[in-house]
């Protein structure tokens, strides 16, 4: 991990996500919190592509863990 900061919100869950239509345009992702402030995070494509690989990852790795049905 990078030595900057990190804010700590817990999210309540994701509550949008907005595509723009443009390729080289931006997502937009919100989630709602507890608290009196949702969050939005505005994601270039290639950022959202990059969360997209992580989840991904993680699902698999999570599914290692969970017992075959």
């Amino acid at each position: 991990m990078s030595g900057k900061q990190a804010i700590a919100i817990p999210v309540v869950k994701p509550a949008m996500i907005e595509l723009s239509g443009d390729p080289r345009g931006d997502a937009v992702l919100k989630f709602e919190t507890a608290g009196e402030t949702d969050i939005l995070l505005i994601l270039p494509m290639t950022g959202l592509a990059e969360l997209e690989a992580m989840l991904a990852r993680a699902s698999l790795e999570q599914a290692k863990h969970q017992p075959k049905q």
